[in-house]
């Protein structure tokens, strides 16, 4: 089976990976790292630095794999309802079968001949045998650390090697990873192979990464190292040395000495790995030179030019030579598209995501679809004809459409406002924010356009200015202002007769015009209200609430702090909150001991249930609870994650959804939102009495008659702050039961492969398909799909980003006095709760009652998990959002206001913070915002959260 000289069939035990052709080295022949270090090792210029190794391939395991699969353990562990525990009992028992595969005779015969090279080709004799599964080491996960690791082996040890290597297969923590990565689409098997290499006696080895996977940055390398064999790098026994080195001007930007007691070397004689204390001349000394330094960031530099992305090298240095023992792509870091990129000495561009904090408020990337009814929406709420195209896809003008994501240039804006005006205009509004303009990464100088991209300046911005219908939303705010409770009996009339227009529209459903007609149909029934909305929030209560916020944050006492706290929250009639309500009365027509039946994991079989009572098929739930069900349906079913994406689910059509936030609303520890509610009120109506009583007092009755016409406002108007968004949601919950039932036409034809994939193109496209049979939607769907999954496994969503994928970060806190352990927010919400940490991407994640909920922004679709977190911290928000939420319209309305309006764009949800009561005080629970969650904090970790003083404290780490 030697490999030298001939080409390997595929269905080979044993191939060379330093002279195997790559191209018959697949990752599915040899798993995801041999094929890697095969590709590796054909670059002539690293062939001197690759050491003896080869491939145990997927063949040589199937045999034990195709065993195991018979066996009732198995069977059991790909269950997706098994427990914790039982899934532990059940991998234990596959790891023990393990030991006692047998071995067929071409197996022996592979085992055998690799035995044999150990012993007469490696040097010592001894080899480190890795696992390289078939998904490993891809583009899309690393599995790194998770399978075993065996070194030192002898030819004598091989067998038992790569038996304990393949059980660690059947590690509850590989079938966990399987799961969150999705990889192969479900829990089922990963194709397993074993890399069998010589055994390198290295004196210092680590790890390099081509690209700054802290930051993204793609030129920045950053090396790991320390003395002895690599593992004490990955597996913490030591703090390695770091060193950070700019590939351009090629230097060291940043180094720091670890902490390096102990370093791990190979004994030769008996193949054990030693654990060796190091004298303190080596321990707090440098393990690399200059020298070693340059010459392996030129080595990555190769690999990362090799592979077209960058990679992640393990290395090591031997007395003689530099070995680079493995590589993989980095699969954390952080991508934009290739026309934002700028190349490497370039000047760099900054980049503002302008959809986390504003109408969006969502860390989702964008389908398609969405980006395309996104932008047709925000055009008809700013009143801008659809032919002008705001958002076209170009990154050099000051806002852009991206592939997934939409974004302003700051660079442009640099040339007339600096960073320190940006950080200070955003203080109040987002601290998180102003903190990553206020850091050292933000710089001026370095992002500055000297020079105006062609088309953009003021004569244009000016002209864009003049198509909005300032004067009208003006207007509406003046009549408002002067006759509150007569403006809200008026908005009340428009807004019913809207709803009664749209609902007869729905059940009209699209006519043959099409999709894109049957869109602007919906969105002129509702544009009466929504343009009321629009004037009054603009143009009333973003001033109201922003002075009341600012007296908030800067009371002289905690008396005044409490009492403008009060003011945000406590008004009835606020179509969220009602929402919330009804969901809270909704989940309580169900016996607790029913939702006991149904852990997060099981919420499907419960969803089954539900349909199959409303379908008649059984009758075990309760019919009040079925009476409820449909009404909230029937009221809120357009409702969902997302809601200003087409491509979300909405409860109607994915009840599993509503299911998930039911399950937060049930327990003796539960308080009835409508309760909490009706005390918020009482409480802000005592507040109002008190100002009133005391603005009366005072000589001339100074401001008295300004806090009475700011409280006739608040209680007659304030409710309406989240209607923009829900209004619009509701438009977006009609178009969307359209398109699926298009959707499944086209699937059912085969002109679509699957379910979602509608989302991938456009309204206008799908228009174009339906008249026309031969258009080829696939052509168009694949590439969009492609880049949508890769935005889909970004572990962050960063605010400022530059053209070399540089993820600008706060600086950190300045606060000496702080405790081990303390970490320093933004008071968003009062009082103090202590809990387990729940890192969340989605509302629909898993989340338990008691659990501090961590997000980096959140919307009102997670205001229902609010009701049974103990607390809740953000990355991103102000005081006023929903816990960091902004909601409703118009985005880049805040360009209406002349005075003041470059940073007012550079906070595209300005008008909407300062609208939104949070809805973590209506529920009473502490929130703490400016918190890189995603840095400092990991789920399961117990935490105190501070919203009087605005600090999480960490208690145990674990």
């Amino acid at each position: 089976m030697d490999t030298h000289g001939s080409k390997q069939p595929t269905i080979t035990m044993l191939l060379s990976l330093n002279t195997t052709d790559p191209s018959d080295a697949s990752a599915a022949i040899v798993g995801g790292k041999a094929a890697s270090l095969a590709r590796l090792y054909k670059i002539p210029s690293l062939q001197p630095h690759a050491p003896l190794s080869y491939a145990l391939t997927t063949a040589f395991f199937r045999p034990w794999l195709e065993i195991l699969k018979t066996s009732n353990e198995y069977i059991e562990c790909q269950n997706d309802g098994i427990s914790q525990d039982r899934l532990e009992v059940v991998c234990n028992g596959l790891k023990l079968s393990c030991k006692t595969l047998p071995l067929d005779a071409a197996q022996d015969r592979a085992l055998k001949e690799m035995s044999s090279k150990i012993e007469q080709d490696f040097k010592h004799g001894l080899a480190a045998v890795r696992s390289s599964a078939v998904e490993e080491d891809g583009t899309d996960q690393s599995f790194a650390g998770i399978f075993e690791t065996k070194l030192g082996v002898r030819a004598s040890q091989l067998e038992d090697a790569l038996r304990e290597c393949f059980a660690s297969k059947f590690d509850p923590r590989v079938l966990h990873y399987m799961a969150k990565q999705k990889a192969s689409g479900s829990k089922d098997d990963v194709g397993f192979a074993v890399v069998v290499m010589e055994m390198v006696d290295s004196v210092v080895a680590g790890v390099a990464f081509s690209a700054n996977p802290l930051n993204s940055d793609r030129d920045e390398c950053v090396i790991d190292s320390s003395w002895g064999l690599g593992e004490s790098v990955v597996d913490g026994s030591v703090t390695a040395d770091r060193f950070i080195y700019e590939k351009v001007k090629k230097k060291i930007v940043h180094q720091a000495i670890g902490h390096k007691p102990v370093e791990k070397r190979l004994d030769l004689a008996n193949g054990q790995v030693l654990s060796l204390t190091v004298g303190s001349d080596r321990c707090d000394a440098f393990s690399l030179t200059t020298k070693t330094l340059d010459e392996l960031v030129e080595l990555v530099g190769l690999v990362e030019k090799e592979y077209g992305y960058p990679m992640d090298v393990e290395w090591a240095y031997t007395q003689d030579i530099l070995v680079l023992l493995q590589a993989r792509p980095i699969t954390t870091l952080f991508w934009i598209d290739d026309n934002m990129i700028t190349k490497p000495g370039e000047q760099r561009i900054l980049y503002y995501d302008i959809n986390i904090a504003s109408e969006a408020t969502t860390t989702t990337p964008f389908h398609h679809m969405d980006m395309f009814l996104f932008n047709r929406m925000r055009n008809a709420l700013i009143g801008l004809p659809e032919e002008m195209r705001v958002f076209r896809n170009d990154p050099q003008m000051p806002v852009f459409n991206a592939s997934t994501r939409q974004y302003g240039n700051l660079s442009i804006y640099f040339k007339f406002i600096t960073p320190k005006y940006c950080a200070k205009e955003c203080l109040v509004l987002d601290p998180y924010l102003s903190s990553l303009f206020a850091s050292k990464d933000c710089s001026r100088k370095k992002y500055r356009l000297e020079k105006l991209p062609k088309g953009v300046n003021i004569r244009n911005f000016i002209w864009i200015l003049r198509q909005v219908p300032v004067l009208k939303f003006h207007r509406i705010a003046r009549k408002f202002h002067k006759d509150p409770e007569k403006g809200k009996l008026r908005y009340l009339e428009i807004l019913k007769n809207d709803i009664a227009n749209l609902k007869a529209l729905e059940e009209r459903g699209c006519s043959d015009k099409g999709l894109v007609h049957y869109f602007e149909e919906l969105i002129q029934c509702m544009m009466p209200s929504l343009t009321e909305e629009l004037g009054l929030i603009m143009f009333l209560l973003f001033r109201l609430y922003q002075k009341m916020d600012n007296k908030r944050l800067f009371a002289k006492t905690e008396d005044e702090r409490m009492e403008y706290d009060a003011l945000c929250g406590g008004y009835e009639g606020d179509e969220l909150m009602q929402i919330n309500i009804d969901m809270y009365r909704l989940a309580n027509k169900l016996d607790e001991t029913i939702w006991k039946e149904y852990e997060h994991d099981k919420l499907p079989h419960l969803a089954e249930r539900i349909q199959n009572n409303l379908d008649g098929k059984v009758h075990d739930l309760p019919n009040d609870f079925l009476l409820e069900w449909k009404h909230f349906m029937a009221c809120h079913g357009y409702d969902g994650e997302d809601q200003l994406f087409i491509s979300s689910p909405r409860y109607q059509d994915t009840p599993l959804h509503l299911l998930a936030r039911l399950r937060q609303n049930v327990g003796p520890e539960i308080k009835d939102p409508s309760i909490r509610l009706q005390e918020n009120a009482q409480k802000r109506k005592e507040a109002m009495r008190r100002q009133e009583e005391r603005a009366a007092s005072k000589f001339l009755r100074l401001g008295h008659a300004k806090i009475v016409k700011r409280n006739d406002i608040l209680d007659h108007l304030m409710w309406i702050r989240n209607a923009p968004k829900l209004h619009s949601a509701r438009v977006f919950g009609i178009l969307r039961s359209e398109i699926l039932r298009v959707e499944r036409d086209l699937v059912s034809c085969k002109r679509l492969e699957a379910i979602g994939d509608i989302f991938h193109l456009d309204l206008a496209e799908v228009d174009s398909a339906l008249s026309d049979n031969t258009m080829d939607l696939m052509s168009l769907v694949q590439p969009r799909k492609a880049v949508y999954k890769r935005a889909l496994r970004a572990t962050e969503c960063p605010l400022l980003i530059d053209s070399r994928c540089r993820i600008l970060r706060p600086d950190p806190p300045k606060n000496d006095n702080l405790a081990p352990g303390v970490l320093l927010g933004v008071a968003v919400a009062p009082g103090t709760a202590t809990g387990r940490v729940r890192i969340m991407k989605s509302p629909i994640d898993r989340f338990e009652s008691g659990e501090v909920l961590a997000a980096t922004v959140t919307s009102p679709a997670w205001t229902p998990l609010f009701i049974g977190a103990a607390g809740i911290v953000l990355q991103t928000g102000g005081a006023l959002q929903h816990g960091g939420v902004c909601d409703g319209f118009p985005g880049p309305c805040c360009l209406l206001k002349c005075h003041n309006f470059l940073s007012r764009f550079l906070l595209p949800h300005g008008y909407l913070l300062y609208l939104i009561a949070l809805c973590a005080r209506e529920y009473g629970k502490p929130a703490v915002s400016n918190i890189d969650i995603h840095n400092v904090l990991k789920s399961g970790m117990l935490v105190s959260v501070d919203g009087n003083t605005g600090t999480v404290t960490i208690i145990d780490e674990n």
